[in-house]
């Protein structure tokens, strides 16, 4: 318990940019948006809208059997900022 109070603490303080490689970064290691929602402390909505845009910009998309998945333009982004979580 303790450790999911202080990854909800740090994830509320992440910048957009971090919020949206951190998402990233959570679909790269195959979590589902569910999985997602809950790290960020239940807001579906800020969830979605990052996953909106990061789908908008051709970083993840859905598969065949509509699971989110990054592409190889968002593995790059991922090694390029290369965040330390």
């Amino acid at each position: 318990m303790v450790n999911t109070i202080k990854r909800n603490s740090y994830v509320n303080r992440l910048s957009e940019l971090q919020t949206a490689l951190y998402i990233l970064k959570c679909i790269s290691e195959g979590k589902v948006e569910d999985q997602i929602v809950e790290r960020f402390i239940g807001d579906g909505q800020l969830v979605k809208t990052w996953l909106s845009v990061l789908s908008d910009i051709h970083l993840i998309e859905r598969n065949f059997v509509n699971e989110l998945v990054i592409t190889k333009e968002g593995q790059k982004y991922l090694e390029r900022y290369n965040p330390h979580w």
